[in-house]
């Protein structure tokens, strides 16, 4: 087994129950609450414990076992358990046992209190560790239950659950056997009965929807008579009160009238009357009391005249923000007038160009049917062709063959006539010698044959030559129709390529005005799209200008607080100021005090350096050594020296902290008027971020009406464009097969008896020339018939 590198990477899961090991120390230990937790198995290395561990007092077991091996991997059992503290909390802790190599247990947690705090801190301590801890844990989730890992050769783990006995056993453990189909039907059904009560949720909105309506309307009107009621409620409140009080002024009238009339019966007169006083004391009490109610009356009606000033301020900036609102309603209502004009020209420019659309596809198609028919034309003209052509070959060998046998009637006849003369030269030679008359008759009979046979040769000779002539001017035909055939096919060929290229400008044209109908549609949903938007800025307009108010409001609140926070920075920065000035005027004393102690330093040590001179010379006039001063004024000496130099370190020092805490104070005043100044820039940039969108906005309508412009006008000069090529294509019309056909009538009807000598050939070749698209087939056709016909005649 290798061991491993990183100290916290083998780590091992188990949720079955620990080993032997760790059992009966988890079952010996007071702090483990069960059995079953789940063990971790970690190798780490003894230093790494040893530096995570906390600091403990006394030499424990323990320690002394976990320092002895300090060089080798350990394997460290941790359970998770709780005790309880002094205070009664129970705490998380994690109980373990050190094993080594041999796997052999150092320590075991039920010894000793003092060596179970030693484990149970070292333990914690590697708790304590939340990078490892974390570590454990996400290894924890992703090891699976039943993974197992060999920690060393002489230890192993054995998984003793029973295997699945069937795959049948394996599927009902993880979900269970369903039936398919029945599961689709019933899931079939549920949506169909989803759909169902979809549908009467959707009949019974309206109904809900109308009760609703009525309900409020209801709620509306009885809200209106309770606000009534409570009026009356109020107004009969206020009459009771009314009542009240005059009731109870109406009986202390009618009591104090009773004790005057028995005061008066009794003859006491008004200065010693107790009624008159009381009704003197109540006109007083009723005059406080109306003087107070009519200084309330009063404050209340400044409290309304304030409210009904404010209200008229409201009004009044209601009555510009409804002006404000009518006059961007007016703006927004003339542009969507605009926009309606300019969506009526797309319209019309968009049915213009349907209608070119339409021509070009009905142009296109006409030109593909011609074409179609031409082509039908062209093959039927060229297999006739062909067929002509191979009776012309069939002709061509025939006059080679009998070119052939001309040249063999020609050697046969030179033949003869060597024979011949050979015969005469020898009948010459008979009649010389004196031959009989049998031999003169013979002879002359076969001079005879063969002047006979010698006639038959010259005439055959002559038919042949007259064949061979014919077949020559043929030939020459031929060739001619040949030449005029490569001729038409060419030009058919230009009139193929040039039909091509009228398909592809077609093609193109129509992909064009395809792809302007997309882009007009799109235009089309653009604007849609922008009037949607501005019926809903219209909707929108009123909560905007209270968003565009409140925020007004905001940034000047805002700018407010700014300009506050800039005083009070100001105002700290002057005082900061004023501190620094003052511990630069302390320093700069200071400096001068180190300096004129300094001085005074130099100046004592002079007056010293020419008293101890002084007293040398005297000394040594007196004395040929020096003096001996007493140990207590030397150390008394050496103390103030040591006093004084103290004393001016501490004041430097003092300085410097003085200065220090100055610096510090700058700094932090120049860092909070910083951050006012960053956030004033910051403010300022959010208006011009605000007036830069309002500009683009500005910008980007400018920009869409002048795209709008330029559209129209590209639209019109395309149009025009599309126009003038759809003209063009009307002056320049396809050749149908019907027109050729009359052509080749016309060539027919003109050419008919047309048989020309050897001399008129090359006129013959100017005018083929000349009529280079005319149809040449039908005028060798009928040269040929004529030419049989003459033969057989």
């Amino acid at each position: 087994m290798e061991e491993p590198k990183d100290p916290e990477a083998n780590i091992e899961v188990k949720p079955e129950s620990p080993p032997r090991e760790s059992s009966a120390s988890a079952e010996s230990s007071p702090l483990a609450e069960s059995s079953t937790s789940p063990i971790i198995n970690t190798n780490i290395n003894a230093n790494h414990v040893l530096s995570n561990a906390p600091t403990m007092s006394g030499d424990s077991p323990a320690m002394s076992a976990v320092q002895t091996q300090t060089d080798t991997l350990v394997t460290l059992t941790l359970v998770p358990v709780k005790h309880k503290s002094e205070n009664g909390d129970e705490k998380a802790a994690i109980l373990g046992t050190v094993v080594n190599e041999e796997n052999k247990v150092t320590e075991s947690p039920t010894k000793n209190g003092h060596e179970n705090g030693a484990q149970l801190g070292i333990v914690t301590g590697i708790g304590e560790s939340k990078d490892r801890m974390e570590k454990v844990e996400d290894v924890r989730k992703k090891a699976s239950v039943n993974a197992v890992k060999n920690v060393y050769q002489n230890r192993g783990l054995i998984d003793t659950r029973a295997p699945f006995e069937s795959v049948k056993e394996a599927v009902t453990k993880y979900g269970g056997i369903t039936d398919w189909k029945a599961h689709k039907a019933q899931t079939i059904e549920r949506s169909k009965q989803i759909k169902l009560e979809v549908e009467k949720l959707h009949e019974e909105i309206p109904l809900y929807k109308a009760r609703a309506e009525s309900a409020e309307l209801e709620k509306s009107k009885l809200l209106s008579e309770l606000e009534s009621a409570k009026q009356q409620v109020e107004e009969l409140k206020h009459s009771l009160e009314k009542a009240q009080t005059e009731e109870s002024q109406a009986r202390q009238d009618s009591e104090l009238a009773q004790l005057r009339a028995q005061e008066i019966r009794q003859g006491i007169t008004d200065e010693s009357s107790v009624a008159a006083k009381a009704q003197a004391d109540l006109a007083k009490v009723r005059h406080t009391s109306a003087v107070a109610e009519l200084e309330s009356v009063q404050l209340e009606f400044q409290k309304l005249q304030e409210q009904y000033s404010s209200l008229v301020i409201e009004r009044d900036i209601a009555v510009r923000k409804a002006e404000e609102a009518v006059t961007t309603c007016r703006e927004v209502e003339t542009k969507v007038e605009e926009l309606t004009l300019e969506l009526i020209a797309a319209k019309e420019n968009l049915e213009s160009a349907h209608s070119v659309h339409l021509e070009a596809e009905e142009h296109r198609i006409g030109a593909s049917l011609a074409r179609e028919q031409d082509y039908l034309t062209w093959e039927k003209e060229l297999e006739e062709r062909e067929e002509e052509l191979k009776v012309l070959n069939e002709k061509y060998s025939s006059t080679k063959d009998l070119k052939l046998k001309l040249n063999a009637a020609t050697s046969t006849l030179g033949k003869l006539k060597t024979e011949l003369a050979a015969y005469m030269e020898t009948i010459l030679s008979q009649e010389m010698m004196g031959a009989g008359d049998e031999g003169t008759n013979e002879a002359r009979e076969i001079k005879r044959s063969i002047e006979e046979a010698l006639g038959k040769a010259k005439k055959e000779l002559e038919e042949v030559k007259g064949n061979v002539d014919k077949a020559k001017n043929e030939v020459e035909i031929l060739k001619m129709a040949n030449v005029s055939l490569k001729l038409e096919l060419d030009n058919e060929k230009a009139s193929l390529l040039t039909l091509q290229q009228r398909e592809g400008m077609a093609t193109i044209a129509v992909s064009s005005l395809e792809a302007e109908l997309d882009r007009t549609k799109e235009e089309l949903e653009v604007v849609r799209l922008k009037e949607k938007e501005t019926r809903e800025k219209m909707v929108e307009l009123p909560k905007m200008l209270q968003q565009a108010a409140q925020e007004a409001e905001d940034a000047k609140l805002a700018a407010q607080s700014a300009q506050e926070e800039l005083k009070r920075a100001q105002d700290e920065l002057n005082h900061s100021k004023s501190s620094l000035t003052t511990t630069e005027i302390r320093l700069k004393a200071t400096f001068k005090e180190i300096e004129a102690s300094k001085a005074a330093e130099k100046l004592a040590e002079d007056a010293i350096n020419a008293l101890q001179e002084s007293e040398q010379t005297i000394i040594e006039a007196a004395s040929p050594k020096g003096i001996t001063l007493p140990l207590e004024e030397y150390y008394a000496l050496s103390k103030q020296s040591h006093d004084a130099e103290q004393a001016a370190h501490e004041k430097v020092e003092n300085a410097l902290a003085q200065v220090e805490e100055a610096k510090e104070v700058e700094s932090k005043c120049l860092e909070k008027l910083d951050e006012a100044c960053k956030e004033m820039e910051r403010k300022r940039e959010g208006m011009k971020v605000a007036l830069e969108r309002a500009e683009r906005a500005k910008e980007g309508k400018l920009g869409a009406e002048m795209e709008l412009r330029k559209w129209r006008a590209e639209n019109e000069q395309k149009r025009r464009a599309n126009e003038a090529a759809a003209r063009a294509g009307s002056v320049n019309p396809i050749k149908s097969p019907g027109h050729k056909a009359a052509l080749r009538r016309d060539e027919k009807e003109e050419i008919h008896g047309m048989v020309r000598p050897e001399k008129e050939l090359p006129v013959l070749q100017a005018e083929l020339k000349l009529r280079r698209k005319k149809s040449f087939f039908p005028r060798v056709i009928m040269y040929i018939a004529r030419k049989k016909a003459e033969g057989a005649r």
